[in-house]
């Protein structure tokens, strides 16, 4: 009973407010922020890093993110990699720090994996992850 007394209630006074107001209050405003695909687009020029053109004497990291079967992956990169250059130098990441097996999520985390892994010297990072 109380729920049907309140309806009517608000049905009362929505009678009571007079059609031409509502009418001159209007649809709400909107206000569309268009992008077109179309516009130039300004790239800077940026110059890669010379390529590697051997591994010998190199040191590669491989780096794993701690998903699933991940490690498996990165120890068969690193023996597949030193039966074709013996000269090579390999480093896994996870066993190096274990704190760089991880996903990071925040970029504060990502600056400290990051900064980790270019203490290490590499030449070339490997990075994988699997599940």
């Amino acid at each position: 009973m109380r729920k049907a007394t309140h309806f009517l209630t608000m049905l009362a006074m929505l009678c009571l407010v007079p059609l031409p107001a509502l009418a001159a209050a209007g649809p709400p405003v909107q206000e569309w922020n268009l992008v077109t695909p179309s516009g130039q687009v300004q790239k800077p020029t940026i110059n890669p890093a010379p390529r590697i053109t051997s591994l010998a004497g190199k040191t590669v990291v491989v780096r794993w993110n701690g998903k699933h079967n991940g490690d498996v992956y990165a120890k068969r990169v690193a023996e597949l990699l030193k039966q074709k250059e013996p000269a090579v130098n390999i480093i896994l990441s996870h066993e190096a720090d274990p704190g760089t097996a991880k996903i990071t999520s925040t970029i504060a985390e990502a600056q400290r994996v990051s900064k980790v892994i270019m203490d290490m010297k590499p030449d070339l990072v490997i990075a994988n992850q699997a599940d």
